[in-house]
């Protein structure tokens, strides 16, 4: 089964946060995250959306 990338909004509305904090976020690699070039859209694993939860969630 390949793996579901989330865009940048479907990661803000999960966190509750805006999109321009998640792309901060994403950009201080405190999310991972890929992209196919510098201007291209981030895309994020869930498996890395659950490690970050996981990782922030005390």
């Amino acid at each position: 089964m390949p793996t579901k990338l989330l865009t940048v909004r479907d990661v803000a509305d999960r966190l509750r946060l805006s999109e321009y904090t998640v792309r901060q976020k994403l950009n201080a690699r405190q999310i991972r995250g890929v992209q196919d070039g510098p201007r291209s859209p981030w895309r994020v694993t869930e498996s890395a959306l659950e490690h970050y939860i996981r990782k922030n969630t005390r």
